[in-house]
């Protein structure tokens, strides 16, 4: 199994671009289905736990890189979650954890985040949870939420479990445009001599790519 964990990654690292179609070819190489549960009190968020659900492929190098699991039962143990837990709240900077959240025209304040939880579910995916206060000054119109890496690298799909705590809402999902995300790639591409030279060259067009998911509250 452990020579097994080897080859994924090394497949994992020559095969992840070729998922994604389109003219970027190097991006994105993580993709994460991402689930979130709002905290609202007398009308207002005040908080936020967001879900990442790493796909199968990054997870094997997560688990390899961390050496987690290595009874390969598909369940972490206390102490390996202790030594873990948090791993990906390191965020570089320019990157603030890839969520938005918007009432109208008002851009909600989302504060540093706080691990939450850490575990595997299905056939080996890393699912994590962590916890972020919000500013809201409140309002009539929806809360609206998008997830994703300006740069790419980090390809998201809100795809996960939506819930409001506090308060009546339906989220909907509103899926991106691809048609007009990959035209504007195309474009942005065209605009660096279609050409990816390194990382840090890649335009960010991780907002076009972007779902997002609109929650109307009852009063």
């Amino acid at each position: 199994m452990h020579v097994f964990r080897q080859l994924i990654r090394v497949v994992t690292i020559a095969c992840v671009p070729a998922l994604w179609p389109g003219a970027s070819g190097a991006h994105p190489h993580i993709f994460i289905d991402a689930g979130l549960r709002l905290i609202v009190e007398e009308g207002r968020v005040t908080e936020v736990e967001v879900t990442w659900l790493y796909d199968g492929l990054y997870s094997l190098i997560l688990l390899e890189d961390y050496g987690l699991d290595e009874d390969f039962d598909l369940v972490l143990t206390e102490a390996e979650v202790e030594a873990t837990l948090g791993f990906d709240l390191n965020w570089n900077s320019g990157f603030e954890g890839g969520l938005e959240l918007r009432r109208g025209d008002v851009a909600l304040h989302i504060g540093a985040p706080e691990a939450v939880s850490m575990e595997l579910v299905g056939e080996g995916q890393i699912r994590t949870t962590h916890r972020r206060p919000v500013s809201d000054p409140g309002g009539d119109g929806p809360v609206v939420a998008q997830a994703y890496d300006p740069e790419f690298y980090i390809a998201f799909e809100m795809t996960g479990q939506m819930a409001v705590e506090g308060a009546e809402c339906v989220p909907e999902l509103v899926r991106a445009d691809l048609d007009a995300a990959y035209a504007a790639l195309d474009a942005a591409m065209e605009e660096i001599g279609g050409a990816v030279a390194a990382e840090d060259n890649f335009p960010p067009v991780g907002a076009y790519f972007a779902d997002r998911v609109v929650f109307e509250c009852g009063g």
